[in-house]
């Protein structure tokens, strides 16, 4: 029992409440150990009519007991709270609770209960986390037989990954991201847990395979995350990688790869230049265009030579050809006749006068 003055008379307030509490509202809060949080009490004034008091509850040992009382015009707590909760409980804005400091003995059930008209009662579950210890998840990386290159490891080799995470409440939930040369990979973990009786441990997570492929890089990293709409904050590892041993003669496979694509376009290359050179040989003469054959006998007309040709341009690349003709044989000049061969004596005498 308390006292309050109302308008100069002593108004004497029963705020314990005798009996079971029904709850006209339930809300669920959640909170980080270390962090605070505001726990919400329902209040419609035009419903519920003016307030007088604002009495702030926690479960504890079994029942409920006073955190924090307010009366109509005044902010400050008419009582004192329990030893935990010294210093770390306020009212924020009008009704609601502030509380500062949040340990994992604050997860409980808080009620607030406005005396008015109509008194509502508002009951709220607190949820505490713990953040697990930074700077995050640890990740160990095992070799069967021992690597001592991790830059070739070689084939045939077991790689055991182990991911852990401490301190969390719950224990955190891991998960894997891998990739083989930047391709994701899936993977098949163990998952453990250790709890204390706050429910404060930790986690760990395990997996392993076996190198098959040279030259292939791998990539690791590990995610420490807390449950579904938690406040906790999920924190990822560094990145743990290893690359395995180059083929024989030290080609790896993306080397092989580019010799082959090389020796494709070469072969494709060379293909493509004997095919113009096999054009250019077989355009046809004008002999052979005439259908007559040539025989090892028949002579050839002089021909003029590529920069002394008419009509040819000396600045074209793609050269000149001048089609060859066979001479035609010239019929021998006929011959005097008979009368002509007796005329001759007698001409020659006649000029022979002058």
């Amino acid at each position: 029992m308390f006292g309050v003055h109302v308008a100069g008379v002593a108004v004497f307030l029963f705020v314990a409440v005798l009996g079971p509490v029904t709850a006209q509202s339930t809300y669920t809060r959640k909170a980080l150990t270390g962090g605070e949080v505001i726990l919400p009490c329902d209040y419609d004034q035009a419903a519920d009519g003016d307030w007088i008091v604002i009495t702030w509850s926690a479960l504890m040992d079994g029942s409920f007991q006073n955190l924090f009382v307010r009366t109509t015009g005044s902010t400050d707590n008419s009582i004192t709270p329990p030893a935990q909760f010294a210093g770390r409980v306020a009212i924020d804005g009008e009704r609601n609770l502030r509380l500062t400091g949040v340990t994992i003995a604050d997860e409980d059930e808080y009620r607030c209960i406005v005396t008015a008209t109509n008194s509502p009662t508002t009951l709220v579950n607190l949820q505490v986390f713990k953040q697990p210890t930074a700077p995050g998840p640890n990740i160990q990386v095992q070799y069967d037989p021992v690597a001592a290159d991790t830059t070739k490891v070689p084939l045939n080799t077991t790689v055991t990954f182990t991911c852990t995470s401490t301190g969390g409440r719950p224990p955190a939930s891991l998960t894997w991201t891998v990739t083989k040369d930047s391709t994701p990979v899936s993977v098949t973990p163990t998952y453990t847990t250790t709890n204390d009786s706050q429910g404060v441990g930790d986690a760990m997570s395990t997996f392993n395979f076996t190198t098959t492929e040279y030259s292939v890089k791998y990539e690791v990293r590990c995610t420490a995350s807390g449950p579904t709409d938690s406040p906790i904050v999920a924190q990822t590892s560094a990145v743990t990688s290893f690359t395995t041993e180059p083929g024989e003669g030290g080609i790896g496979t993306g080397a092989i790869v580019g010799i082959v694509i090389g020796v494709i376009a070469a072969l494709a290359l060379v293909a493509a230049l004997v095919y113009f050179l096999l054009i250019r040989e077989k355009k046809p003469g004008k002999g052979k265009e005439d259908g007559g054959a040539q025989s090892p006998d028949d002579g050839y007309d002089d021909v003029l030579s590529r920069n002394t040709a008419p009509g040819i341009d000396e600045s074209d690349d793609d050269g000149y050809e001048v089609p060859m003709e066979p001479v035609r044989p010239v019929p021998p000049p006929p011959q005097p006749s008979g009368d002509y061969q007796e005329l001759r004596p007698a001409v020659y005498q006649s000029l022979q006068k002058f």
